[in-house]
């Protein structure tokens, strides 16, 4: 999943210089020392920052303020929810997990925040992280060999041991894939537009759409254009140029507000194109929109809320968010992937946890699904850019609805190889 969110980090380029600072916001302001008591439950004494007699104390950092009004605060909902549910099944080897710091880089301070984390909050664990864009603390947590759980939309995930991304692997803004040109294939599209922004993120996302398409040939870009303003409006011009050239489907590397004015600005000239939406699985948006956003089409890296049958890390998910009154959404379930990503480090870690014990147990694993939330996840691999298969879970925009597509009963998943010599004719699926 390499292109799906480039689009944010390339409108925070823009807009993070107007964001001013601020004091730590630290919600839950409590700190505590760790204890050589012998624990109740089976656990075992632990000098481990973080790790009390009958407690796994945990905390993150997400741009909750932010010049979008992004939900990234529901990251740390999904997180409370996992907990819950671990909770109520006695915790991890006898202690329960909290989420103990629930801290808000406002943009601009993330690496204070993080900071903040380990020298003020005492946390064994950083879950979750949802930065949209800086994670200038991740040297810190990667010099300190801290376990890191977040969703990675930043280039820091790359090549680290301690950092578990939810969202997939390592990121490469602006690399080679199957990922678009096997969507255009499965579509019928043969003549492809791209429209980015005049920023680095947003022109490197750019250019990988347009290296993907020489290299796997299954349609041809027509139109280029990485010369926009951020807050451009008035798509007329492109528009026009794009309907000369035939282009049958559009590939963005924008944000969701110039995403919209671009589909406005076809439907006034009668472009008829399909757009595949980077960063478009909000069924809120959809639905207010869905004139200009129906026959669309959006990649999502986790079993989309819509998959039938639900497996079973979905329905759990559905029954720990309802019960706490939690908002579902997308960022809300990297947060719980997160967090199911951490427990599974301290089950497989055993009863006296380290960091270093948490960390090399994930590494170990090639074969997390949270439950057959996400694709396999081998970690002995995925940390490193090139993966061995990069997959999607498809959605199409129908009625202002997101209905899946591409998959088979119980497999929600497409999936190809990240880097064959060819375009694959058939997918796998998982």
């Amino acid at each position: 999943m390499r292109v799906r969110l480039i689009a944010v980090l390339a409108m925070l380029a823009l807009v993070a210089v107007a964001c001013s600072n601020a004091s730590d916001d630290n919600e839950s302001g409590s700190t505590s020392t760790t204890t050589t008591t012998a624990p109740p439950g089976g656990g075992t004494a632990s000098d481990q920052p973080g790790v009390t007699a009958d407690t796994i104390r945990v905390g993150g950092v997400v741009s909750k303020t932010n010049p979008v009004n992004g939900p990234y605060a529901s990251a740390f909902d999904g997180v409370k929810a996992y907990f819950d549910m671990v909770n109520s099944e006695g915790g991890v080897h006898g202690r329960k997990l909290e989420l103990v710091s629930e801290r808000d880089d406002q943009i601009s301070q993330n690496q204070e925040q993080v900071e903040a984390l380990l020298s003020q909050d005492n946390v064994f664990a950083v879950a979750p992280i949802a930065t949209i864009f800086s994670f200038s603390g991740a040297k810190t947590l990667i010099d300190q060999k801290v376990p890191t759980f977040g969703w990675n939309i930043n280039d820091e995930y790359t090549g680290q041991p301690n950092m578990f991304g939810s969202n997939s692997g390592a990121l490469c803004n602006g690399c080679v894939g199957t990922y678009l040109p096997y969507l255009a294939k499965e579509l019928g599209k043969k003549k492809i537009g791209v429209l980015a922004y005049a920023v680095a993120n947003s022109s490197k996302c750019a250019d990988g759409v347009e290296k993907s398409f020489e290299k796997y040939p299954s349609a041809d870009v027509v139109f280029l254009s990485k010369s926009l303003s951020f807050g451009v409006t008035d798509f007329s011009v492109e528009v026009g140029q794009m309907k000369d050239e035939g282009v049958d489907m559009i590939m963005t590397c924008m944000d969701t507000t110039a995403v919209l004015n671009l589909a406005k600005e076809m439907r006034k000239q009668d472009l008829k194109a399909i757009q595949y939406l980077p960063n478009g699985y909000d069924a809120e948006l959809v639905k207010a929109n869905e004139e200009f956003f129906n026959g669309s089409y959006v990649g999502v890296p986790f079993a989309p809320f819509e998959t039938r049958p639900k497996p079973k890390g979905l329905a759990e998910f559905d029954k720990w968010m309802d019960e706490a009154g939690y908002k579902k959404n997308e960022v809300a379930m990297n947060g719980w992937i997160s967090a199911f990503q951490l427990h599974a480090g301290l089950e497989a870690a055993g009863p006296d946890p380290t960091r270093q014990k948490v960390i090399d147990a994930l590494n170990q694993m090639t074969d997390l699904t949270a439950d057959g939330l996400i694709p396999k996840r081998d970690w002995t691999t995925d940390h490193d850019i090139t993966h061995g298969v990069t997959c999607a879970a498809w959605v199409k925009i129908e009625d202002g609805k997101f209905v899946p597509v591409f998959n088979k009963p119980g497999k929600p998943f497409q999936c190809n190889p990240d880097q064959p010599a060819k375009l694959p004719t058939t997918a796998t699926y998982e």
